[in-house]
């Protein structure tokens, strides 16, 4: 039983890295979205400025992850 469990783990854990190769560069982009947010919260005290400050890290975050690897 345990075998079949670990053979189909194997398995679909082959497959998800064949689908997507650049599985590194969602990590990367994640990072510097935390990196920005925390950039944000650090230097901007009213919630309008911080929420702007934001905004800008999630469109870095689609360029980031729109770009190949």
């Amino acid at each position: 039983m345990y075998l079949r469990i670990f053979v189909a783990a194997t398995l679909l854990f082959a497959f998800l890295q064949s689908e997507s190769p650049g599985l590194a560069a969602p990590a990367k982009c994640n990072a510097q979205l935390r990196k920005c947010y925390s950039h944000c919260n650090l230097v901007y005290e009213s919630a309008r400025a911080n929420r702007t400050c934001r905004n800008r890290c999630k469109d870095a975050l689609y360029v980031c992850k729109a770009q190949p690897n």
